[in-house]
């Protein structure tokens, strides 16, 4: 602990320049933003079925995209859902 007090304080590494000014700020250098993980092709959106085989083809679509399993499958049930509201629309009188 002594060695560092001597270091710090009575050996100056480097002799203080005569310039006695705040340091300039340097621009913020930004890290290249992290790929997302690719995402379906407009061309191919997932089914909008209520049917197993639907749900079954979101699933797999999603996984095979690179999303874990527990978004992939919160995904294909909320397309199911979705898919259960439009089909079950109450009728007006």
């Amino acid at each position: 602990m002594l060695k560092k007090f001597i270091e710090l304080f009575i050996k100056p590494k480097k002799k203080p320049s005569n310039d006695w000014h705040f340091p300039v700020e340097q621009p913020v250098k930004h890290k290249p933003a992290l790929k997302k993980a690719t995402t379906r092709s407009k061309e191919m959106p997932l089914k909008k079925s209520t049917s197993k085989k639907a749900f079954e083809s979101n699933l797999k679509e999603e996984l095979k995209i690179g999303k874990p399993k527990a978004q992939a499958l919160a995904i294909a049930y909320s397309e199911k859902r979705e898919a259960a509201k439009k089909t079950t629309k109450p009728k007006r009188k």
